[in-house]
């Protein structure tokens, strides 16, 4: 028996700054991938499971503000951690902002490709 994907969108493999807030202090960190439904972080500081954590991520020209809980940790190696969070809570505007993002990340990767050309 295959293990079964739980993503319902495709997830983007981009590196961004990103923040969280835990007990009033920032944290800083950066996205290893991101989708509307979530975000894989890398952080050196060890987050928990079902932990519940504010983000703050820029994509694009916008800001993007959310609530996410952790549903995994992974310790490396190297004394960081990769972490799976899944949006609790995200504005409309700022789920806005991620479909342009990721709309425009198809879209160039596609002209980058000649899958798409562009019209002047």
């Amino acid at each position: 028996m295959g293990i079964r994907e739980r993503r319902r969108g495709p997830r983007f493999h981009v590196h961004h700054p990103v923040h969280f807030f835990r007990k009033y202090r920032k944290n800083d960190c950066r996205s290893l991938n991101i989708s509307l439904e979530g975000i894989r972080i890398e952080t050196d500081g060890e987050v928990l499971p079902d932990e519940i954590l504010d983000l703050t991520l820029i994509v694009g020209e916008s800001m993007v503000k959310a609530r996410a809980r952790v549903v995994y940790v992974e310790e490396l190696h190297d004394g960081t951690f990769h972490a799976g969070l899944v949006f609790q809570e995200i504005s409309e505007e700022g789920r806005g902002a991620l479909m342009k993002y990721f709309s425009d990340i198809m879209t160039h990767g596609a002209e980058r490709r000649g899958i798409l050309k562009r019209t002047q």
